[in-house]
């Protein structure tokens, strides 16, 4: 049967104003942003369920590692507790510990070395818009 032979069918399906699409559309929205709420939350839950049984299964002195160094021990295999307790007691490592030394480039020119400055014009055809004729603007120059 075909929800057009069904006008009862049809009406729960189509609402009949865009107000009453609007408000469906709206308790619809609604629902998902708690699931997504509950969902978040649980997943919360599970991690720190997750985080606690590998603290039990280390022993203390994993309690002071980063969920991701657990994670990384559960990935070991062997790992006995004086190794976790070792890398417990050893200070984190910073993320930016890596020097980074200026590269030097170059260097000003002492100021008593003579300058000369040459100015080099375009030609009249460069300075001239081939698609409209209009003069071009100046943008900009170098300098060596």
């Amino acid at each position: 049967m075909s929800t057009t032979s069904n006008p009862s069918a049809a009406s729960t399906f189509a609402p009949s104003s865009d107000a009453e699409l609007v408000e469906q559309l709206k308790q619809q929205l609604a629902t998902t942003e708690q699931r997504l709420q509950y969902a978040e939350l649980k997943i919360q839950v599970l991690e720190e369920r997750l985080r606690r049984k590998l603290i039990e299964k280390y022993g203390p002195g994993s309690e002071k590692l980063s969920a991701a160094q657990l994670e990384l021990l559960e990935l070991e295999p062997g790992v006995s507790s004086v190794e976790v307790q070792a890398e417990s007691e050893r200070e984190p490592v910073a993320a930016g510990a890596a020097r980074r030394h200026k590269h030097p480039g170059r260097q000003t020119l002492p100021p008593d070395l003579p300058r000369v400055e040459r100015v080099i014009a375009c030609t009249a055809e460069q300075c001239v818009c081939g698609r409209c004729g209009q003069p071009k603007a100046l943008i900009g120059y170098e300098e060596s």
